[in-house]
Parts: C-alpha cells; sequence; structure tokens
C-alpha cells in the first residue's frame, strides 16, 4: 500500500488532471468543425458553376471603321487633316503626287459637277453661261480633256451658235407657207369644182335639147369641150394638191432628221462628257484621298508633307460616329448541345490580353442548324457594349480581329456538380 507521502503526492496529480481546463478548440472543435461543414455546404449550393465550352471567334462589324490606303506610290504632296479630327464625308484628306496639278483637277471636276445636270435634261445653253475654264496642267488628264474640248466647240457651233436654230426655222416656215399653199390650192379646186358643177347643168341641159333638135350637135359639142376642160382643170388642181402634200412630207421628215442631228449632237457630247467625269474619278481615286464617311480619323502611321508612300500603304482609318459590333463564331460538336440562345459569351482578343485589357461579352443570337465543311457550327455573338471590354478599354477595331471564347452554358449548383462526380466515383 502507498504510504501518506505517495498518496499526497497521487492525490495532487489528480488534482492537477481533475482541475486542468482544456482549450476552447479542444471542448468547442466538434461543434466548430460542425460549422465549418455547414458553411461550406452552404457555399456549394449558394455558389454557381457554370459548363465553359471553348470556341473560336472573329470579330466583325455593321458599318465598320475605314481604312484608306495609298494606292500609287509617290511623295505626299499635301496633307489636310491631324490625327483625331472629325472629317466629313468627301472632305479631301490627302494629295498624292502626280504629273497632274491637283487643283486644276478638282476646278475641272467642279465645272462637271455644275454642267452634268444641264446635260442630262438636254439643256446646251450651259455651255454659253458656264463656259469651260482653260486648263493646260491636267498631266494624264489633258488627252481627255482636249477631246472633250474638240467635242463641245463643236456642238457648240452646231446648236448654240445659231446654225441649227436658222435651219429649224427656215425649214418651219416652208412648211407654213405650204400650208398657206394648200389652203389657197383648196379655194380654187373649190371654186374649180362649182364651175364644173355649173358647166356639167349646162351640158345636160344641152344634151336634151340636141336630142330634141332643138340646137345643132355643133354647138352640143362646143359645151362638150367646155366641160371636158372645166374637168382637166379639176384633174390639174387636184396633181397640184398632192405635190404640195409630198413638198409638206418632205420637209416635215427634213425636220426631223435636223431634230435627230440635234439629238445625237447632244448625246455624243454627253459621252464625252461623261468619259472625261470618269477619268477624273480614276485619277482622283490614285491621287487624292477622299473621306468615304463622317468620323473620326486616325492615323495608321506617322505621316507627314513631302514623305515618300508605297503602293497599297495604310494611310488613315475613318472610325464612324456609330458602329455595330458582332461576333462571328464557330463551335465544335463537343458538347454542341448545351449550346442555346441568349447565353453568355466570354470573349478575349487575341492582340489584347485579357489581364491587361479585360475582356468582351457578348449574347448569343443565332445558331446554326448545319455544320461547315470543317464539321463547326457558326454562331453568331451580338456585343451590347461594343469594343469596350470588362476593364472599360475601348478596343479600336480593325478587320478580321481574331479571339478566342467561351461559351457560358449550364449554370450549376457547386454541390451538384461535387454529388455528380462523386456519383460517378460511386458508379466506377
Amino acid at each position: 500500500m502507498p504510504t501518506a507521502i505517495q498518496q499526497q503526492i497521487l492525490s495532487d496529480d489528480v488534482q492537477d488532471i481533475v482541475t486542468y481546463k482544456p482549450a476552447w478548440v479542444i471542448r468547442k472543435g466538434n461543434f466548430v468543425f460542425l460549422l465549418i461543414l455547414l458553411l461550406l455546404l452552404s457555399l456549394a449550393f449558394i455558389i454557381r458553376y457554370p459548363d465553359m465550352v471553348p470556341a473560336s471567334v472573329r470579330i466583325a462589324a455593321l458599318n465598320a471603321p475605314k481604312m484608306l490606303t495609298a494606292k500609287t506610290e509617290g511623295r505626299l504632296e499635301k496633307l489636310f487633316v491631324k490625327n483625331g479630327d472629325q472629317v466629313k464625308k468627301g472632305q479631301f484628306l490627302a494629295f498624292l503626287q502626280s504629273t497632274a496639278k491637283h487643283e486644276q483637277v478638282i476646278k475641272l471636276q467642279q465645272w462637271i459637277a455644275k454642267t452634268e445636270p444641264f446635260a442630262e435634261a438636254g439643256d446646251i445653253g450651259i455651255i454659253l453661261s458656264n463656259p469651260l475654264p482653260v486648263l493646260n496642267e491636267l498631266g494624264e488628264l489633258q488627252a481627255a480633256y482636249q477631246d472633250f474640248q474638240n467635242n463641245m466647240l463643236e456642238t457648240k457651233a452646231l446648236l448654240c451658235n445659231g446654225y441649227y436654230q436658222k435651219k429649224k426655222q427656215a425649214i418651219v416656215a416652208d412648211i407654213r407657207f405650204q400650208n398657206l399653199l394648200k389652203q389657197n390650192l383648196d379655194s380654187q379646186a373649190n371654186l374649180q369644182q362649182q364651175d364644173f358643177v355649173l358647166q356639167k347643168i349646162q351640158h345636160d341641159a344641152n344634151e336634151k335639147l340636141v336630142k330634141d333638135k332643138v340646137i345643132a350637135p355643133l354647138e352640143y359639142n362646143r359645151e362638150k369641150s367646155k366641160l371636158l376642160a372645166k374637168k382637166e382643170s379639176l384633174e390639174q388642181m387636184s396633181t397640184q394638191l398632192i405635190n404640195n402634200d409630198v413638198a409638206q412630207h418632205d420637209k416635215n421628215k427634213e425636220l426631223l432628221d435636223l431634230q435627230k442631228f440635234a439629238d445625237d449632237q447632244k448625246q455624243k457630247y454627253r459621252s464625252e462628257l461623261l468619259k472625261l467625269k470618269s477619268s477624273i474619278t480614276e485619277w482622283e481615286q490614285n491621287y487624292i484621298v477622299v473621306s468615304p464617311e463622317d468620323g473620326k480619323l486616325e492615323f495608321s502611321s506617322f505621316l507627314q508633307e513631302n514623305q515618300l508612300v508605297s503602293n497599297g500603304q495604310e494611310l488613315f482609318f475613318i472610325q464612324p460616329a456609330v458602329s455595330r459590333y458582332y461576333a462571328e463564331m464557330k463551335a465544335g460538336q463537343r458538347n454542341f448541345g448545351k449550346v442555346q440562345n441568349g447565353q453568355k459569351v466570354i470573349i478575349s482578343l487575341d492582340g489584347y490580353p485579357s489581364a491587361e485589357f479585360g475582356s468582351l461579352y457578348g449574347r448569343i443570337t443565332y445558331i446554326a442548324n448545319i455544320p461547315s465543311a470543317r464539321d463547326s457550327f457558326l454562331i453568331k455573338v451580338e456585343l451590347p457594349d461594343g469594343m469596350r471590354t470588362s476593364y472599360d478599354r475601348e478596343i479600336f477595331f480593325r478587320n478580321n480581329l481574331s479571339a478566342s471564347a467561351e461559351i457560358m452554358t449550364d449554370e450549376k449548383r457547386l454541390i451538384s456538380k461535387l454529388f455528380g462526380q462523386f456519383k460517378e466515383m460511386i458508379k466506377r
């Protein structure tokens, strides 16, 4: 049996154990663990974990920014704009080197714009009120200008300097005189017809008298001769009337020929005018950079006057005031059954890292029913925020921007996904 001292020592150890108060973790550990487990289960129930379907995508636009390039190689003779300027449709942006003097070509173009509506309406009088400017520094356009000038001078001489009008007035006067002559001939024919009727009555009376032997046959023959003479006069008058009609018909034909000649000359003038206009338009496309629409102008590189540019070199971009952007996406058949209209799409541009610039967001608006030749489906994605990213940065649009995309399909709860995987493991 233990001694009293041993009992005292043992009692102190037991007392220490009995009186020891464990830490709160030990005392409440199970409760805390249960709370953490319940919290994790709640979060797994609340948090939704969407399935993502990857796809390749290309950014496109309606009324996209327009790229303007140099159509010929040479010096940049004149630069009319600055980077960031607001420009209007048809505004001159730059002149490229040419053998023609740009100011003279523009002057000729303005003259054509003023003259063309009158020429289309057949009004050649504009040649007199708005004469062709004298230009001798048109370079490659000089030959076309000279051909048109010769035609215009010919048209002016024939149609505007009195020849055509005088000729027409003379023919119209001849027709008027022939109408008066016809009226006179008709009047004479009417009188001769009346005289013939009277002579016929006299002849019929003498014929009865000669049958009754009241007058001699010789006297009857004289009256019959008079009747035949009257009839001959009527025939001659009829011939004169026919000749008058023929002459009047010839004059009308001559008038038609003259009108056709005038119309042909006007048509030739219009054709030469349009030919010159076409030559100027072709020249302008090569040597003048013109804004195709209203918008904000951006330089594609540093530009200054007298700088050498190459054929096809990018010069400017015109950003329209309003543009609608969309994405053309191609998705493979893997998980394609999950893709539906209205689903959200996250787009990361290849040239703009999403970690630095953010991502574009869109919604699916169209899904093709038939796969393409590469066994992928075409999907159209609208971009409601345009080219503004999740980092509130505006991306400058360029044609055929390539990107990668992820389609957010079923947004299942995280707990459903965990239990789904757990079931998969049990089945295995």
